[in-house]
This record gives C-alpha cells, sequence and structure tokens, in this order.
C-alpha cells in the first residue's frame, strides 16, 4: 500500500542522447516496453530522439504542435475536462475521436451487465438514471437547442471551440490514420480512451500519445484504478500523464499530481477528484511537451501493481470494509 504523497511532476531520469549511447555502446538500447525506436525513424526539425523510446521531443524553445485528442462518450466528468483542456489548445487541436464506453471487446451491453453484476442493483440503477438524464439532456440542450452554453456531452465541448468530431470502430485503421496524417497531426492526448493503440498508429505519430490514467504510476496499472485506491486503503491518490507504448499504462511519465484520501470518500468523490485533476495534469504535460525536452520519469515494471476489473468478491470486501460507492 502507498501511503506516501508523490511528487507533483515527473522529474527528469531518462538519459540524454549521450548517456544512453555510453551505457550501450552503440546508443541503440531498447526499453522493454517499446516495439520500435525513434532513433530508427527520420527525425523532425528541432526534435531528438529519446533513448530507448518510440517519439521524439522537442529541443528548446519547442513550438505548438498540431494535436488530436481520444476521448470516451462519457457524460459524468469528461465534458469539463476536455472543456478545459480544449480552452487552452482548442485553436492547435486538428479533432477529436469520440470511443464508445464499452471496455475492450466487449460490448456496450457486455459492459452494462458486467458492471451490474460488479455493483449490485442499487448503485447500477443510480448510475445508469444519471446516464440517462444527462444523455437526455445533452440531446434536447446541446442537440435540439444546439446550446453550447452549458456542454452536457464531449461532442458539445468539441462544437463549443469548432474542433471537428471524428467517430470510427478502429482508430487503428488504415483509413483513420490516413486521415489523422492529412491533418498534420504530431501528438495525440488519449483522455480515458477505450481502445489499444497499436504500432502503426504509434508510429506515424513522432511527438507520442500520451494518455491520462487515474493513479499514481507505476501503482494501479489497469482497470479501474480509483476503486482500487480506496479499496486497498490508500492515503494519497492521484493522476499520472505518460507516454504510450506498447505495453498498458507502462511508458515513462510527463506529469503526476495527487490528492488526498479521506476516511468519508465514496468511489464517486474520489473519480470525481482525479478527473479534476486529470484535467490539470494534461493541460500541463501539452506544456512541458510544446516547451522542448520535457521532464520524463521512469515507470518502472519491476514496482506496478495491476488490477482487473472488480468482481463481485471484491465488491464485498469494499464494502465490508466500510467503503461506499455514493
Amino acid at each position: 500500500m502507498n501511503t506516501s504523497p508523490a511528487a507533483s511532476h515527473a522529474t527528469p531520469s531518462i538519459p540524454g542522447p549521450s548517456a544512453s549511447s555510453a551505457a550501450t555502446g552503440s546508443g541503440s538500447f531498447r526499453h522493454p516496453g517499446a516495439g520500435f525506436l525513434a532513433s530508427e525513424l527520420p527525425c523532425p526539425p528541432g526534435a531528438r530522439p529519446v533513448p530507448g523510446h518510440e517519439f521524439f521531443v522537442l529541443t528548446k524553445p519547442g513550438r505548438t504542435l498540431k494535436k488530436y485528442v481520444f476521448i470516451q462518450d462519457d457524460p459524468f466528468l469528461l465534458p469539463k475536462v476536455l472543456d478545459k483542456y480544449l480552452r487552452e489548445f482548442g485553436d492547435s487541436t486538428a479533432g477529436i475521436n469520440i470511443q464508445p464506453n464499452n471496455q475492450g471487446k466487449r460490448t456496450l451491453v457486455q459492459t452494462a451487465m458486467d458492471l451490474l453484476k460488479m455493483y449490485g442493483p442499487w448503485y447500477f440503477q443510480w448510475k445508469l438514471r444519471n446516464y440517462l438524464f444527462k444523455k437526455l439532456q445533452g440531446k434536447i440542450f446541446n442537440g435540439i437547442l444546439g446550446s453550447t452554453k452549458h456542454c452536457y456531452t464531449v461532442a458539445a465541448v468539441a462544437k463549443k471551440y469548432n474542433v471537428p468530431v471524428d467517430y470510427t470502430e478502429d482508430v487503428n485503421s488504415p483509413d483513420f490514420r490516413s486521415m489523422l496524417k492529412s491533418r498534420g497531426v504530431e501528438f495525440i492526448v488519449s483522455i480515458s480512451g477505450t481502445m489499444l493503440y497499436k504500432k502503426d498508429l504509434r508510429m506515424q505519430t513522432p511527438f507520442g500519445i500520451v494518455n491520462c490514467h487515474g493513479a499514481l504510476l507505476p501503482k494501479y496499472r489497469g482497470l479501474m484504478p480509483s476503486f482500487w485506491t480506496l479499496a486497498n486503503d490508500e492515503k494519497w491518490g492521484g493522476s499520472s500523464v505518460h507516454f504510450v507504448d506498447r505495453k498498458l499504462d507502462n511508458g515513462p511519465i510527463v506529469v503526476q499530481e495527487k490528492y488526498r484520501i479521506h476516511s468519508h470518500d465514496t468511489l464517486e468523490d474520489i473519480m470525481s477528484r482525479s478527473k479534476d485533476l486529470a484535467a490539470e495534469a494534461i493541460i500541463n504535460c501539452v506544456r512541458l511537451v510544446e516547451a522542448g525536452d520535457p521532464p520524463l520519469m521512469d515507470n518502472p515494471e519491476d514496482q506496478q501493481t495491476h488490477f482487473h476489473m472488480p468482481t463481485k468478491a471484491d465488491v464485498d470486501r469494499f464494502k465490508q470494509a466500510g467503503h461506499r460507492f455514493f
């Protein structure tokens, strides 16, 4: 159990080019999560490859990158997160891909049934009622009336900032990747995305893909980090923005923010706090990346903990320990 505060911002620990070459004798060191090396690809102007990793970073003084956002179609907390991001970077964001709520290869119905079994009928019906109500608000106010004064969906937030919205069954498909190339996308931000980002997509995105994970990595990799953070009686939770490679929640960390957990906090409290912090962490990450030579903190596999979707037995233990969903 991690009960000590984590650093608010990552501190540099990924070696520079000369350090890497000295360590390996040839500069060919490859991080275990790297499916390829940026050093094997053409280097963009004003950039350098990060030794052992798949992406380039700008050298100082940096510049504005052409960005793209992957985000889940969630009406609860993500419209606010996206609004904060686009308020800062809407004019340099080429588009937004809205991804379905189902996890992995599960259909939306299968995901809903899994959540019903896990949460039980009381919390599930409360979530479902709130979900349907927010969807209805979005349909009426953002859809029929066309208002973006209050955005109930991530699509409405995109409309507010005049950012195109794209839908696809697979962001790794040749057609979707071709669209990203045609828009000059250099850097991708994933906010609670539900798809895996495969090698070809990562290879064509020179400055990498960053993902926001709701935990203090390397702890709590995997699914439902807010649930497991609370279930394990942690005193601190957090959000980590890290580069994506071929392994889950594995790449180097750019920004890590923490929040305190109190004994009276519910799962809804933890998720809300995590998303609030995520918005600030994502903004800080993009600023650092665009400023050039961003700080990179290691995300060591030998210190990781990895968690799956909670079972009913896990939920029973969660409740027996005095924790509540809402």
